[in-house]
């Protein structure tokens, strides 16, 4: 941004009140400001600005396909809660290797055509063909055999192998994780690899949400409530009171702060826990999930781990894994990165009470492998196990090259990663931070070799997590891939694959879960650390019940799949 934030979002609202170009006028206060999350979408400008294409990963930003394009059902994990959506329900045959699921009549299109079966069968078998490329196309190349429709309101799936998760996993949407369903009528034909799916003259995209695309540059991007939404059209929800989103690309913290302290914003990504101290103190309007008090926001779905490119010595090697474990004191990444407004965690779970059932009966596991031991000894015992010796200065050293710990963040990590940094460089590691535009691009193709990322999966029970590391997904040094531990494991990947089998209400998935979770803990492909909590400060001089700790409706994160429930329970502050 080549000038302050807060003068270019005066502009922008400004501009957009003034009916320049196609934008209507709309006031502040029935207009949403916030920026864009995807520092490597959207660092000083849009980088997707002319392309709305939600299967290219790591290179569209999520500013309206993960909440607009809506999906079969969505999940609150805080009530544990399944909301029917576009699907008024499915069912699966005796052995799950089929299921049927059935379309609420009435849903249309943004460009009048109506939502039918047809796009969700054309959605799956056109990712199911363009595998490995597209996000979630390896699942359904994994998953699907056939996929058709036998009238508009009617899909049947029949699966490669029991999946008695399928419907939850990939069409209930549910934080960051859920497959785009898109109308066949546009993408037919289209090769989903290349397609822009941009053209503000036809009104594309063609979305099935609330919202029309208004305006779409470098610097900004503008969504305007349309009329005609399906879900009012047929009683099944009010439009939402939000008549404009104006996303802004992605800003340093000292902006966020800037701005939601004088009213410029009304929601930003996260924050680190002394920047949001201050904007709780300095705009009594500001809020969070938990209140004024910490951790000043939600247990997310997202628990982070360190990981590797476990393709490349000596990432490679789990006795190396093992001695960068020992040599992490979890309780100071907390203490001291976070100011105390947090916990850390042995696994790569988060801690839903649903998921207590499984992770409350393995902690003999966590005794057997020892993940919470801060112990530099033990670390360097495994090191010289390993031929590592130290050099003069201190830094251990085999076959002349350094063991080096160069850690790919986010600016969400900066906090953690400088005394994660500090440890490893103690216990006789050549460690290093570098934050990037282009980390997450790193990170998805390996050239990162270390790095903190979160586990996104699991919320009720733990298949979804461990289905991060199966080697479906691992591909070499280079090539992008959605989940990129690139480790690997026959054995693990074939009780990960009967735990998909099984039902999450059958006896023998904690069975297949401890053996599998042993495997994983044995050869530590990732090292858990710290649990995660989405710090957003709900600005409440416009738009008031935001979700909280006594509301929780659903989460905040305006870039996660379930953003339009916030947009509909949002009320305007002033008349």
């Amino acid at each position: 941004m080549t000038r302050p934030a807060f003068s270019l979002i005066l502009a922008l609202v400004c501009a957009a009140c003034s009916g320049e170009g196609s934008l209507q006028h709309v006031p502040r206060e029935r207009t949403l400001v916030t920026d864009c999350v995807d520092q490597g979408t959207c660092s000083g400008q849009f980088q997707d600005y002319d392309a709305f294409n939600p299967y290219l990963p790591g290179k569209v930003s999520r500013t309206g396909y993960n909440f607009l394009y809506e999906p079969l059902y969505f999940y609150n994990a805080y009530r544990d809660e399944i909301i029917p959506w576009i699907a008024t329900g499915h069912e699966y045959n005796e052995d799950y290797t089929e299921v049927t699921i059935k379309i609420r009549p009435g849903v249309e299109w943004s460009d009048g055509q109506p939502w039918t079966a047809h796009d969700v069968v054309f959605t799956i078998n056109m990712l199911r063909d363009h595998a490995p490329e597209l996000t979630f196309a390896v699942d359904m190349q994994t998953w699907v055999k056939t996929a058709v429709a036998s009238d508009s309101l009617t899909a049947h799936i029949a699966l490669t192998a029991p999946n008695p998760r399928f419907v939850f996993t990939y069409f209930t949407h549910n934080f960051d994780n859920g497959v785009p369903i898109v109308p066949r009528h546009i993408w037919e034909g289209q090769d989903p690899k290349t397609f822009a799916n941009f053209d503000l003259a036809q009104d594309w995209p063609v979305v099935s949400g609330p919202y029309r695309l208004a305006h779409s540059v470098p610097e900004q991007r503008i969504w305007d409530r349309r009329a005609g939404w399906w879900a009012t059209k047929i009683g099944f929800r009010q439009p939402p009171q939000v008549e404009r989103l104006i996303y802004l690309p992605y800003m340093e913290e000292a902006k966020q702060v800037q701005n939601l302290a004088t009213n410029a914003m009304d929601l930003c990504a996260d924050m680190l826990p002394p920047n949001i101290r201050t904007i709780l103190e300095q705009n009594s309007n500001v809020t969070t999930w938990s209140g004024q008090e910490p951790p000043y926001g939600y247990l997310d779905w997202w628990p982070l781990s360190l990981g590797f490119n476990a393709q490349e010595p000596p990432y490679d090697e789990p006795a190396f894994r093992w001695a960068v474990n020992h040599a992490i004191n979890r309780e100071q990444l907390v203490e001291v990165g976070w100011q105390e407004a947090g916990e850390p965690t042995l696994l790569p779970f988060p801690d839903f009470p649903p998921l207590r059932h499984y992770t409350d009966q393995v902690q003999d596991l966590l005794e057997q492998y020892p993940v919470g031991l801060f112990d530099p000894a033990r670390s360097a015992a495994l090191m010289q196990e390993s031929g590592w010796q130290r050099d003069a200065e201190g830094i251990w050293t085999r076959d002349g090259t350094q063991a080096k710990v160069l850690l790919d963040i986010s600016q969400t990590f900066q906090d953690i990663a400088p005394i994660l940094v500090e440890q490893l460089q103690r216990a006789g590691f050549a460690a290093n931070m570098r934050m990037t535009s282009d980390n997450y691009t790193r990170m998805t193709t390996g050239a990162a070799k270390t790095y903190i990322f979160g586990n996104g999966g699991s919320v009720r029970d733990p298949y979804f997590t461990l289905r991060l590391y199966h080697s479906r997904f691992v591909q070499p040094t280079g090539t992008a891939t959605p989940n990129f531990w690139r480790w690997k494991n026959s054995e693990y990947d074939a009780l990960v694959d009967q735990m998909g089998q099984t039902a999450p209400d059958d006896p023998r998935l904690v069975g297949l879960f401890r053996e599998a979770l042993a495997i994983w803990l044995r050869d530590l492909p990732a090292i858990p650390l710290l649990q995660f909590y989405h710090r957003l400060p709900h600005n409440q001089t416009y738009w008031r019940n935001w979700p909280s700790a006594e509301n929780p409706y659903i989460n905040t994160a305006y870039w996660h799949r379930t953003w339009l429930l916030v947009l509909l329970n949002l009320q305007p502050t002033r008349g």
